[in-house]
């Protein structure tokens, strides 16, 4: 994870950011949401957000590791924000 969010792609949309390394290993997501997004229970519930968000466009990421880190933004809608940033790539 630590290698993936040094030297992997950045990509941004509102309150998630995505490090992506490409590799020809199946692709390996990991979802982090740090102390800034709000008390425990918030922070939970985004990572609970982007878990399922991801589940449901799996086929759709490229094989690789793929660090979503959720960050504070107003928005109210992970799953978009993830969505856009996943087209970036």
């Amino acid at each position: 994870m630590r290698d993936t969010i040094r030297h992997g792609r950045r990509v941004r949309s509102g309150g998630v950011v995505l490090h992506f390394v490409a590799g020809t290993d199946a692709t390996r997501a990991t979802v982090v949401a740090g102390r800034a997004i709000g008390d425990s229970v918030t922070r939970h519930r985004r990572q609970r957000q982007l878990r399922h968000a991801l589940a449901a466009m799996w086929e759709e990421l490229p094989a690789g590791a793929l660090v979503v880190r959720a960050v504070p933004d107003a928005s109210t809608e992970p799953a978009g924000d993830l969505r856009r940033a996943v087209r970036k790539l």
